[in-house]
């Protein structure tokens, strides 16, 4: 029986907007953009059945998935596997600085991601294990479902690696999806997986925001 994912990354938020390095803390909400993104893509997906939606529990990504439940009269799931990555060290940090600070993680985090390991924080790799298994767990409570899950960037550049069948080696040379951009995932019962499709903006016209080039 067929489930539907659909990935909604947090709109802009107030960290996205200073160029901070956010990781979980959760002192960042989204900016009066970030908001306006996220109605966009709720309105986008009024014509799309769907059945249940869920969240990461940081502010950014659960704020957005609110806007797609309320205007369904659903409840958001809380799904603390599908935080972003606990980036230590780094957390609230301008990306202009990291560098300076942590010369040699940082550095593996800008050429080699896959690799990284936030300094005083998680490690890409125990990452993409975490958000994997939340993930995995949502297909097996919502089967013939579709939901919606609001999510962070890192969390949906490790799976897409898993979906489009890419190493954490090669994860370097797979973009960042924009803001409340919409990935969307087919699984089956047994957990393969097709039609994925990445990172979609047509509802975000004239408002699409992204990271920076330095992080």
């Amino acid at each position: 029986m067929a489930t539907t994912l659909i990935f909604l990354r947090h709109g802009e938020s107030e960290a996205n907007f200073e160029h901070r390095f956010t990781g979980q803390s959760n002192v960042y909400g989204l900016t009066a953009r970030g908001h306006a993104q996220a109605e966009a893509a709720a309105v986008f997906l009024d014509g799309t059945l769907i059945d249940a939606v869920a969240a990461s529990d940081l502010r950014r990504a659960w704020d957005t998935a609110c806007h797609v439940a309320e205007r369904r009269g659903l409840t958001v799931e809380a799904v603390p596997g599908m935080r972003e990555i606990f980036a230590g060290a780094w957390e609230g940090e301008l990306f202009a600085d990291l560098p300076a600070l942590y010369p040699e993680a940082f550095g593996v985090w800008l050429n080699n991601i896959g690799a990284a390991v936030c300094t005083g924080g998680e490690a890409v790799v125990d990452l993409q294990v975490r958000v994997r298994g939340a993930v995995e767990d949502i297909v097996r409570a919502h089967p013939g479902q579709t939901v919606l899950i609001g999510t962070h960037a890192t969390p949906i550049r490790v799976m897409q690696c898993i979906w489009q069948g890419i190493p954490l080696s090669g994860m370097k040379d797979v973009p960042w999806v924009p803001n409340a951009s919409l990935t969307t995932v087919v699984y089956e019962d047994d957990l393969s997986f097709h039609d994925v499709r990445i990172g979609e903006t047509a509802h975000l016209v004239g408002m699409e925001t992204a990271l920076p080039k330095n992080v």
